[in-house]
């Protein structure tokens, strides 16, 4: 037992160190805990995903999700998030699109997948990671309105990614296409969680305005946060976007009423953000240690790494391409910010999806192998993208300094 909890607090401690190094260096602490889970999970196995651990690996993983959303809503401005919105939906949309495409029709050239099959390895790993992206975003040297655009593009790719696998899992079980469906499921899932998210943002502010809870006021927003996410996705809606719109009008309702010039006051207490604080700091450490222990290094083989790569390589060329479109309506986009928009880490949707085709009796040689190196190649590459930039800009920054 004792083991146990000196290997919780070394993984704090951890934690704290390698976000003072990423203040510091400017290296995203993300890879290094991967790797620390890495090193003491599949490496030297000091620490087993067998049993308890892999049985919890869907909660801790939701868990994870649900804490970063919320965190990221309370530090959005609601405002920029509705002006965001549409060239946000846009160049999600875009990216995610041509990714599946591409895949779909290099797959079968070059490898011999099926035309099928290479799209929902596209819509696996199709969209960025709003539990990794987010916590990077929030200590980048970069405008709110690229920032606004990564969180909101993060959140929708997670629920396109899902629902557009379930459908492509359909259509190879059934043999069926209805694309009439899919899409009006898609829609559905955005639509619905928003309006339920209203619903029980109105009804907590009001709560909070008028009881004095302060003493426990973060516990039971939490506890409305995770029952939200339950009933949203009871009724198969998208929980993520649940939850980033209730922490959206809980951030800002203050705001919206002065804006609307409806009576009455309403501002988030600051002890609630500073708990919120530690609590995303806690979840986030251990979720990217676990997400190192649950890669399975023996499956890699050549020919699943040589895969992987050009899987690699077409997600960055549809990146790009998705970037090139965006900048030619933001002609004053900085040469950094076309960088850090560029950024693609793949996690937890990606993580979880992997393993579907093959749960609904779809073998696909070395799917799952491909997914878990595409999230060890894309958090790399994003690592070591962040770290460049941000050198560069911090020596421009004191270069400028020099001269005035």
């Amino acid at each position: 037992m004792y083991d146990v909890f000196f290997l919780i607090g070394a993984v704090l401690i951890l934690g704290f160190i390698t976000s003072m190094l990423f203040e510091r260096t400017k290296i995203p602490d993300i890879i290094l805990l991967m790797f620390t889970g890495m090193l003491l999970g599949p490496i030297l196995k000091i620490v087993s995903i067998e049993g308890p651990i892999s049985t919890l690996a869907p909660y801790i993983g939701t868990l994870a999700l649900i804490i970063i959303l919320f965190d990221g809503g309370l530090n959005l401005n609601l405002i920029k998030v509705l002006t965001s919105l549409a060239k946000a939906s846009g160049f999600t949309v875009l990216v995610f699109s041509l990714t599946v495409v591409f895949l779909g029709i290099v797959m079968n050239l070059i490898f011999g997948w099926k035309y099928i099959d290479g799209l929902l390895l596209g819509a696996v790993v199709g969209g960025t990671s709003s539990a990794i992206v987010i916590p990077i975003i929030s200590k980048l040297t970069m405008k709110e309105d690229s920032k606004v655009l990564l969180s909101l593009e993060s959140a929708l790719t997670d629920a396109l990614c899902v629902v557009v696998t379930i459908a492509l899992i359909e259509i190879i079980s059934l043999g069926t296409v209805n694309i009439r469906d899919t899409a009006g499921s898609i829609a559905s899932a955005f639509s619905t969680a928003a309006v339920i998210a209203v619903v029980f943002a109105v009804f907590w502010i009001g709560i909070l305005n008028k009881l004095y809870i302060k003493q426990v006021g973060y516990s039971l927003t939490l506890a409305v946060v995770f029952i939200l996410y339950s009933i949203v996705e009871l009724v198969r809606s998208n929980g993520a976007i649940a939850v980033l719109v209730f922490a959206l009008l809980l951030s800002n309702f203050g705001d919206i009423t002065q804006r609307l010039k409806i009576k009455g006051e309403f501002k988030l207490d600051t002890t609630l953000r500073a708990f919120q604080v530690e609590v995303s700091f806690f979840v986030r450490t251990f979720f990217f240690i676990f997400t190192g222990l649950m890669f399975n290094l023996e499956a890699l083989n050549n020919t699943a790494l040589i895969m992987a790569s050009v899987v690699f390589m077409i997600i960055l060329l549809t990146r790009t391409v998705g970037v090139k479109v965006l900048i030619m309506n933001d002609k004053n986009m900085s040469q950094s910010e076309r960088s850090m928009i560029s950024m693609m880490p793949r996690g937890l949707a990606a993580a979880v999806l992997a393993s579907m085709p093959l749960a609904a009796g779809i073998e696909i040689p070395y799917f799952i192998e491909i997914v878990f190196s595409i999230i060890i190649l894309t958090n790399l590459a994003t690592t070591i993208g962040v770290f460049a930039i941000e050198r560069k800009i911090a020596i421009s920054t004191r270069n400028q300094k020099g001269i005035t």
